[in-house]
């Protein structure tokens, strides 16, 4: 009977933890896989913000960033230009240094066709979801000219 009593407790710890694979890092991207698909790349994709992505808590905006081979990152989304730094953390986290603005960093996962990185608010929910759609080689925008 304890043995039974066991193998629930593990069984539903697995199953939670699939579930949160963002939050616990499992089926994250390493270091390198991170380094190799955004260094040297133009990349479009769309950012979901809110915190529970319900109907009515939430805008949704397509950007498009160029990740410079030199750690500069530059992005326009909307009417809204900016630019600042990139890193990719040794765990593998994508990290943004916007100018003027405190570094943020999270882990970037694949999701169907997708790879996507979900930014942790405070009370531990979803505060965004950058979801990075297409990778072209080079700065197809031209964003660094701007």
């Amino acid at each position: 009977m304890h043995i039974h009593g066991s193998f629930s407790r593990v069984f539903f710890l697995a199953i939670m933890l699939l579930a949160t694979k963002s939050v616990y890092g499992f089926g994250n991207l390493s270091a390198d896989e991170v380094r190799s698909l955004f260094s040297g790349n133009t990349v479009e994709g769309d950012y979901l913000e809110g915190q529970s992505h319900s109907v009515m808590n939430f805008y949704s905006e397509p950007f498009t960033n160029y990740f410079a081979g030199d750690g500069k990152i530059y992005s326009v989304r909307g009417k809204t230009r900016k630019s600042g730094d990139w890193r990719v953390s040794e765990k593998g986290y994508l990290c943004f240094s916007w100018e003027g603005k405190q570094e943020k960093c999270a882990p970037v996962y694949k999701d169907g066709d997708y790879y996507k990185q979900d930014m942790m608010g405070k009370k531990g929910k979803i505060k965004w979801t950058k979801t990075y759609s297409t990778f072209t080689a080079g700065d197809t925008k031209t964003l660094q000219d701007r």
